[in-house]
């Protein structure tokens, strides 16, 4: 027998419970990603104002100068041209390269002094039958030669986490849940100094999605 129209998706037996599915939780670290980048929408169009937190992200992420909120915004084609291209792995579109990856960090696509942000699911805990907790991992990492800059936020990785935790703490991504930073509702959330002990610094940060279906 096929599975068709009208036939469950359990057969031959029944679901009893109506628990999360997690259907569409694949999608969460691509999701997360588009909204830092701030692409325009109908009706907005993205701000070059250093007082909005993805502004201020974009600028980290896609200029290598000393005092990079002094530079324009990036374009949309510019965001659009760091974003990780699994097609194209190894082959990005400028000398820039990718910066901003919606998975874990793939080794064939870095090149020499870039700053990056990677975009990553982490432990799924289920809170009770119908809401769970996702853990998000924000990996963000930039050259030695780049960490500091002008300016009060003398380092670039932790200005963006900032970045990230201003853009994101309760916010509620339509079709996913609410973001939250907080180890009373996910123990894995928090931050930490990391490095690769070699030219690589930076932060990795953990934020909590109340998933609930």
């Amino acid at each position: 027998m096929t599975c068709g129209a009208g036939v469950s998706p359990t057969y031959p037996y029944e679901r009893t419970i109506e628990a999360p599915r997690l259907r569409g939780v694949e999608n969460v670290p691509r999701k997360l990603v588009q909204y830092l980048m701030d692409l325009p929408l109908p009706g907005y169009v993205p701000p070059d104002d250093n007082a909005y937190p993805r502004c201020r992200l974009m600028k980290y992420l896609f200029w290598d100068t000393a005092d990079p909120l002094r530079e324009l915004a990036p374009t949309t084609e510019e965001k659009l041209s760091i974003l990780f291209d699994p097609k194209n792995a190894a082959r990005p579109p400028t000398k820039r390269g990718y910066r901003l990856y919606p998975q874990s960090y793939v080794a064939q696509s870095q090149t020499d002094a870039q700053t990056r942000l990677l975009v990553y699911m982490g432990r799924t805990t289920p809170v009770n039958t119908h809401n769970i907790a996702l853990a998000v991992h924000f990996d963000i990492l930039t050259s030695v030669s780049s960490e500091q800059t002008a300016g009060a936020a003398m380092s670039r990785v932790f200005a963006m986490e900032q970045c990230v935790i201003e853009a994101l703490n309760g916010v509620n991504i339509d079709g996913m849940g609410t973001v939250y930073f907080n180890r009373q509702a996910h123990g894995d959330c928090g931050s930490l100094a990391v490095g690769d002990r070699g030219t690589n610094i930076g932060r990795a940060l953990v934020m909590g999605l109340s998933w609930m279906e």
